[in-house]
């Protein structure tokens, strides 16, 4: 296990499982010893420790991931310093000597005192505290020199729990304000603990695999659900668009993959564990609190998740929100998603040339073309930028509608863009919540997508109202509108129009439904968080990573008008595309 340049956690089984050797067959760095950088932390655990928690949802929920999210709250005894697998033992025993010559010499509870400043919120720990803490470490960096024999650097900055930093000027009040709940005096015991992680990803980015992808070409990484990827910055500048060059955590081996089949995870999601003792209760050692994606092995297993993986970080699964079937008073919610598979993106766009006769009848030649479409009064030319769904499209809708309706979502309102693709992903999201004959779709103009990605910059002539009530599609037609169309520009696009009356009227109802465009997710959410808009090309690369019948979901935090965005309450919907099947091609010898 040594020679993985892993190293085993205290406590637990030196043995590497079959099946995780076997996953290393193909890495480069099997045979190369190199060592790991180990770090020690002060962390802190009960009350205290729940209210950081809490403080670190929220603020990523409210205004997003900044810096100090990457790692759990802690206070840095040490600088990271490098260290012998075989020697990680040695280290453990270092940490419980001096811990138990300390124990009962600092202060309880420890005190902290709240700082902020343009571009830091942290609490740091009182002076004479400090010291204590720091000829502890010191002590600590002599125990290990003396039974490892490597160099431990002690903190020698002021000591701190950092709460936020490297984030939006704007977001400043707020995280101040959520910074400022905290009692810093709740009772709290402090564990001092050593974690290590992989000296060759040091300076990489961290991602986690959400979806599984089978490698096309040779230069390709094969990836698994849960494993972690290391992107460097430095290898993504050669890489094509839509793609990033990373090394699986689990396999050690590099490749190409595509970027919307990953999500960020945190620095420390991949660090282990390796051993830590309390500096206040005598009882307490080898234990870490729930919450952070680190458990300890005697907590894992007592839960009967059976025997924990010796090389492994475990992180509990994220669950679905239910979205009104929770107790308590009813929440508003905002929830966005893209329309389905459009015709003229699976079949090109000559489709039409397929689909319609020199008398302009419609012809279907695909099982997963429909087997109708709505007149238009201005030709059927019109499809070229008004297209429909597919086959696939009106299940995807389906699909979403009936996982609303089976996680109880209500939903009070459905409003849409005027495109006939979101008009008709709307109306199978009603089947699919069985609620066509009920809920009647709101066709808002303002809502179609940024005008300079339509041809000519011109918008679509769209089918009336009445015209799509009358193909059966379920919209109202009494409804008028409150937003203009023709966002020219993405900020106009986030503002959904210049009525600001008309985007007061949509928010201030309960759970409303919004089905649009892949900006939409974005433009639609982030001026009701109060966030700032991304410049053009980071918008542009957030929406290519979109796919069809993508969902979000934001709500309001009680009655205070702030908004955050949670996990949705259905789970992801994943389909992959298909070239069209030829048998005669195919099958048909000579």
């Amino acid at each position: 296990m040594e020679q993985l340049g892993l190293a085993p956690a205290v406590g637990m089984s030196g043995a590497c499982t079959v099946s995780g050797l076997f996953s290393h067959v193909g890495d480069p760095f099997l045979d190369d010893p190199l060592p790991r950088e180990y770090v020690l932390y002060l962390r802190p655990t009960g009350p205290l420790a729940q209210k950081l928690s809490d403080f670190w949802q929220q603020s990523k929920q409210i205004c997003g991931k900044n810096k100090a999210h990457n790692i759990f709250p802690h206070i840095t005894l040490c600088q990271f310093f490098m260290c012998e697998d075989s020697k990680a033992d040695a280290l453990g025993e270092a940490l419980q000597a001096t811990v138990s010559r300390w124990r009962g010499k600092f202060s309880v509870p420890l005190p902290l005192e709240l700082y902020t400043s343009s571009n830091f919120i942290g609490l740091f720990v009182e002076e004479a505290s400090a010291d204590v803490l720091k000829k502890f470490a010191a002590d600590f960096a002599a125990e290990a020199a003396s039974k490892t024999e490597v160099h431990v650097e002690p903190h020698k900055k002021q000591l701190h729990v950092t709460l936020a930093y490297h984030f939006q000027a704007n977001h400043l009040p707020t995280l101040e304000k959520l910074a400022q709940s905290i009692d810093v005096k709740l009772g709290c015991d402090w564990l001092a603990a050593i974690f290590s992680r992989d000296i060759r990803f040091a300076n990489h980015e961290t991602l986690q695999v959400i979806y599984p992808y089978t490698p096309q070409n040779d230069d390709e990484l094969e990836l698994v659900p849960g494993d972690f990827i290391f992107m460097s910055p430095v290898e993504q500048a050669s890489t094509s668009e839509g793609w990033v060059y990373g090394t699986s955590l689990t396999t050690g081996g590099s490749g190409l993959l595509p970027e919307n089949y990953i999500t960020k995870a945190d620095e420390c999601s991949t660090w282990v564990f390796h051993s830590s003792y309390s500096i206040l209760n005598a009882s307490s050692s080898n234990a870490l609190p729930f919450g952070d994606g680190i458990l300890d092995r005697r907590s894992y297993e007592d839960q009967g998740l059976g025997e924990m993986a010796p090389l492994t970080i475990v992180c509990p699964p994220s669950q679905p929100l239910r979205a009104g079937s929770q107790p308590g008073p009813q929440k508003r919610c905002l929830f966005v998603c893209r329309h389905g598979e459009r015709m003229d993106v699976v079949f090109g766009k000559y489709w039409l040339s397929q689909c319609f006769d020199a008398k302009g009848r419609y012809v279907r030649t695909n099982l997963n073309m429909p087997q109708s479409l709505p007149q238009r009064s201005g030709g059927f030319r019109d499809y070229e930028k008004d297209a429909p769904i597919t086959v696939f499209g009106c299940m995807q809708a389906r699909l979403v509608g009936e996982a609303l309706l089976e996680s109880n979502t209500t939903i009070d309102h459905i409003y849409c863009s005027p495109s006939l693709r979101c008009v008709q992903t709307a109306h199978n999201i009603l089947k699919g919540l069985q609620q066509e004959n009920h809920l009647k779709i709101r066709v808002e103009p303002g809502l179609f997508e940024w005008t300079k990605w339509v041809a000519g910059n011109t918008l679509p002539a769209w089918i009336p109202p009445s015209e799509l009530a009358a193909a059966n599609l379920s919209v109202d037609t009494t409804y008028r509108p409150h937003l203009g169309a023709g966002a020219e520009s993405i900020s106009s696009l986030r503002e959904l129009g210049p009525e600001e009356q008309g985007r007061k009227d949509i928010y201030n109802r309960n759970n409303i439904l919004i089905v649009a465009h892949a900006s939409s997710l974005e433009a639609c959410t982030c001026q009701l968080q109060g966030l700032s808009p991304q410049n053009s090309k980071d918008f542009v690369q957030m929406v290519r990573k979109i796919p069809y019948l993508g969902f979000c979901s934001c709500e309001e935090l009680g009655e205070t008008g702030i908004w955050q965005l949670r996990d949705p309450p259905i789970l992801p919907l994943t389909h992959g595309p298909t070239g069209g099947f030829n048998w005669r091609e195919t099958l048909l010898q000579d």
